[in-house]
């Protein structure tokens, strides 16, 4: 077996994995304002780390005290045993709800049980002068690129056999500002309002912000695909699943990402022309970031193992509740900029 990294060491360019567009700030300000005629806050984040780029005192300004649902998306990328150990450690936190979805199959049951879930989380809460109100309204929150945006379209079409309203993309950053709200259920009518994908303004370890850029949440090149990739393999190494070993052509596992990348671009022929000043003539050299790409888009669709960032313990959910990286200022200094 080889010998790994006992941890990453690696610094990256200052403010890599920090990423707080103008849109981020203006959206949260939006969020705000909308949150006196909303009665349930939905709340997706990657079901691949669970716990990371979740901040409880954005939680606090954006949900407050109105109900709460967290979808935990992209299920289908993790076990079932790890499912059961992230429904555990959520057990003592304050979320009123918890669903794990895939929003590549229609007929998922979180999915399914969504609208039935929020009807009666409102319904048996204090609607704060919207009592009289028949129609409901929920705001779907989360960071960028986990599906908020698909979800609306999928239940659109799944309650109202009606096409998409809201647009989507593989990258983060394409919803840019709250959206008026989308009719996505007939009886009773229910509206969802799809805002931006909000992140921390700063994160407090470069390994947080390393395991968002790994499942997409952060884009790609602000951070750099090689060395999202080296981090990717660096807890591949360390959680001992090394299906890269064979879907890279290597011999054994590798802690070194050059090594891996530069097999990769052996095998599915990543190589560059480039003319050589010394010989002045043509060599073939590997494209190491298109491989790096390569890697990162396989794991992301599960097709590297289901591999979970996240280190779930039965008590994670109460750390997550008493400690953020953030307090309450931090973000009211950004708000005010």
């Amino acid at each position: 077996m080889a010998t790994f990294r006992g941890s990453f060491g690696a610094v990256a360019a200052k403010g890599a994995t920090n990423w707080f567009p103008k849109h981020m700030n203006s959206g949260l300000k939006q969020m705000q304002a909308k949150l006196r005629s909303v009665d349930c806050v939905i709340e997706i984040h990657d079901a691949r780390i669970p716990m990371t780029g979740r901040h409880t005192n954005f939680a606090h300004q954006i949900i407050g005290n109105k109900p709460h649902i967290l979808l935990l998306n992209k299920s289908d990328l993790i076990s079932h045993g790890d499912i059961k150990r992230i429904a555990s450690s959520y057990e003592c936190s304050n979320v009123n709800s918890l669903l794990f979805t895939s929003l590549k199959n229609d007929q998922d049951d979180g999915v399914r049980q969504l609208i039935p879930t929020m009807r009666k989380l409102v319904e048996g809460s204090e609607r704060y002068g919207r009592s009289l109100v028949k129609e409901y309204h929920a705001m779907i929150v989360g960071v960028p690129n986990v599906g908020k945006s698909s979800l609306i379209n999928m239940l659109r079409a799944k309650h109202l056999k009606k096409g998409r309203a809201v647009k989507v993309g593989p990258s983060a950053g394409v919803t840019k500002c709250v959206h008026e709200k989308v009719r996505i259920c007939e009886n009773p009518q229910i509206f969802l309002f799809d805002t931006p994908g909000i992140l921390s303004p700063k994160t407090s370890d470069l390994e947080s912000g390393l395991k968002l850029a790994v499942c997409g949440n952060l884009p790609d090149h602000q951070v750099g695909e090689t060395f999202i990739a080296d981090y990717l393999l660096f807890l591949m190494n360390k959680k001992r699943c090394f299906k890269y070993v064979k879907y890279f052509g290597l011999k054994g596992p590798s802690d070194c990402i050059t090594t891996v990348l530069t097999a990769g671009a052996v095998k599915f022929d990543y190589m560059n022309k480039i003319r050589s000043i010394e010989t002045d003539s043509y060599v073939m050299k590997p494209d190491l970031n298109l491989v790096a790409t390569h890697f990162l888009t396989t794991y992301r669709k599960g097709e590297l193992g289901k591999l979970v960032l996240d280190e779930i313990t039965t008590t994670a959910a109460l750390k997550f509740k008493k400690n953020s990286e953030l307090d309450d200022g931090d973000y009211e200094n950004f708000q005010n900029r």
